[in-house]
């Protein structure tokens, strides 16, 4: 019996995207909403108040925008996790309620350094003719930038996916930014051939119509929850391993004990739950951090069930 060939990276990325692409569609449709809002404030802060584009009105509509794609990160991470029936609009939803604020904190933050990160590079660009020393901050500058892309990355995505405490989202992300460096660029390649594909549809628009309309077509079916796409399923394997696996290790070296060759399992005591709300956890497969460790939810709620059984059978 023949075995089964084992999937290349690229292929389970393909079936997995056009599986879904009726989900994608849809779910770009529905960011498209709050996106015309957010680009029309944008618009119209731009060239009736100031009457020309200005950087930090341009890219505004990070923070405007930040909230409402908290749902397309959760959305795009079921799909690429290879979930199957993935509901759209209650994951969406659920998503943006439980993230709203979050987000909302995470975008102030993503416009901050996309700001810095725009004026730093144009700034050394123009002062390339002083010095030739000036070649060497603006590469520095750009390593900077990428790699602040890279962290970029991972906030959204671990926001959704975990309970964690900013400082820690923050934290595994910068680190994440240097110590996951091949994902991160398999994420950037394919992100890029997504944007290579919509720059070259953009040549052929010989009018500023044609041009708007494509831009506004390709951003409504394709960009936000697709570009979303290619970077999650090359990074979330990665965060995730890293993240649940973290305290795993710790506690896998502290109760394996080699003896003469035999490994002596010691069994850690239950750990008591009870001060956590059941009625905050939503996601079985996710994560919340308790006490310092990372605690699968589908643990905490099997204790409870357990717990309100014992208590039901002693009623009796």
């Amino acid at each position: 019996m023949n075995k089964e060939r084992k999937k290349m990276k690229f292929e389970i990325l393909l079936e997995r995207y056009f599986t879904n692409f009726h989900r994608i569609l849809l779910l770009n449709l529905i960011f498209a909403v709050p996106s015309a809002a957010a680009f029309g404030v944008s618009y119209w802060l731009n060239y009736s108040i100031l009457s020309e584009p200005n950087i930090f009105i341009s890219l505004l509509p990070i923070i405007l925008l930040f909230p409402f794609y908290s749902g397309v990160v959760a959305v795009v991470r079921n799909i690429a996790r290879g979930d199957e029936d993935v509901s759209v609009f209650s994951t969406y939803l659920s998503a943006f309620k439980t993230n709203f604020l979050s987000f909302l904190l995470h975008g102030v933050v993503v416009y901050a350094a996309a700001v810095l990160s725009y004026l730093s590079v144009t700034m050394y660009i123009g002062l390339l003719k002083l010095s030739w020393f000036m070649y060497v901050l603006l590469f520095i500058c750009i390593v900077v930038v990428v790699f602040v892309t890279f962290t970029v990355y991972y906030i959204p995505l671990m926001e959704v996916t975990f309970q964690l405490k900013k400082r820690f989202i923050y934290k595994n992300s910068f680190l994440m930014s240097f110590g996951e460096f091949k994902n991160n660029f398999f994420a950037t390649f394919a992100l890029a051939i997504v944007l290579a594909i919509f720059f070259t549809v953009t040549v052929f628009c010989h009018s500023v119509t044609v041009l708007i309309l494509v831009c506004a077509g390709f951003w409504a079916l394709l960009l936000p929850a697709t570009g979303t796409f290619m970077v999650v399923f090359f990074i979330y394997d990665g965060m995730y391993n890293l993240i649940t696996n973290k305290e795993n290790r710790k506690k896998e070296l502290e109760e394996r004990i080699d003896n003469g060759g035999k490994k002596v399992e010691h069994k850690a005591p239950e750990v008591d739950y009870s001060d956590i709300d059941i009625s905050t956890l939503n996601d079985p497969e996710g994560y919340i951090y308790h006490n310092g460790r990372m605690v699968k939810q589908k643990v905490v709620i099997e204790q409870f069930k357990r717990r309100q059984q014992e208590m039901g059978q002693q009623d009796e």
